[in-house]
């Protein structure tokens, strides 16, 4: 019975966390989705999304939680199923955000078909309110809406990042409050072990070139900052494993470990990116395990 209160609470965490921060809520449906069968995990989020759709008119942005934490638990969902076939976390998270990226187009566009309004302009008009929302915060912002718009599309794909960093991250914490067995703990990978694959520096390269070298092709500028602002986020996440990784090697206590990471998140972000690209070169990870050379013996 301790096992069936553990797990209805945690859902019901992940219920209120989608409600009040949409990505927080990937920590506990990852471990809900580790320690639990197909046949409940699945059920489990379609009732809860149907729950908040009709629970609107008692509860404020009901129907925006319920978006929210479906498409949350979809993507964990997905990864956490791909991943328990063998599959690579690069592969498993492609096909998860993939699924993500699929979902919402095809959604939106048959939403506004069925209101007979173009995507893009809804999305320019959405966007317009945002910014005049931001502008009154403060007035000297400026934003160029076209130019937001266009990058919504990997907005879309950060947040799904950003939604399976956090599950992989936090995932140990919940499976312990789950009490998972011993099996399920040990089967947790390192995250300091993250690391792009090596062609993804060729990557960057190119969409760098497509997006800041002038040319008259718009649609290849769109691509190439989409593109940018996803490998941008990909070499911080590695950038923070090469950070981590170190505070393990230098036994940094856990409240110091806390206060960098939120400076690092919040004000450093971009200097953390690139300590994730010069890790192609430098391969700070494998400098720090490496044991020093013993001194030859004397003859």
């Amino acid at each position: 019975m301790s096992g069936f209160i553990r797990h209805t609470s945690l859902w019901i965490l992940a219920a209120g966390f989608s409600w009040a921060t949409v990505i927080l809520a990937s920590g506990p449906l990852r471990a809900l989705r580790k320690t639990s069968p197909f046949w409940v995990y699945w059920p489990s989020v379609a009732l809860i999304t149907a729950g908040f759709w009709h629970a609107a008119p008692w509860v404020p942005n009901a129907q925006m939680g319920a978006l929210g934490f479906l498409a949350v638990a979809v993507v964990v969902g997905i990864f956490t199923e791909i991943e328990a076939w063998g599959v690579s976390r690069g592969y498993a998270a492609f096909g998860s955000l993939f699924a993500l990226v699929a979902g919402a187009g095809v959604g939106f566009g048959a939403w506004c078909r069925s209101l007979k309004i173009s995507p893009v302009t809804w999305l320019t008009k959405w966007v317009e309110g945002s910014v005049v929302k931001l502008k009154e915060l403060n007035p000297a912002l400026n934003f160029d809406v076209e130019t937001v718009v266009n990058q919504l599309p990997s907005g879309l794909i950060v947040v799904g990042l950003m939604v399976l960093a956090i599950a992989v991250v936090s995932e140990r914490t919940w499976l312990r409050l789950l009490d998972a067995p011993e099996g399920e703990k040990e089967s947790v990978r390192k995250w300091t072990d993250f690391r792009l694959w090596d062609v993804s520096i060729y990557v960057l390269m190119t969409v760098l070139l497509a997006a800041f070298v002038r040319h008259d092709v718009k649609a290849v500028s769109v691509i190439g900052l989409n593109a940018l602002n996803v490998l941008v986020v990909l070499y911080f996440f590695q950038g923070m494993a090469v950070v981590f990784k170190a505070f393990d090697f230098f036994g940094v206590g856990p409240i110091w470990r806390m206060i960098v990471g939120f400076i690092l998140t919040f004000q450093l972000a971009l200097i953390v990116a690139v300590v994730g690209v010069a890790d192609y070169w430098m391969e700070f990870r494998n400098r720090l395990t490496r044991r020093p050379m013993k001194p030859k013996a004397e003859a």
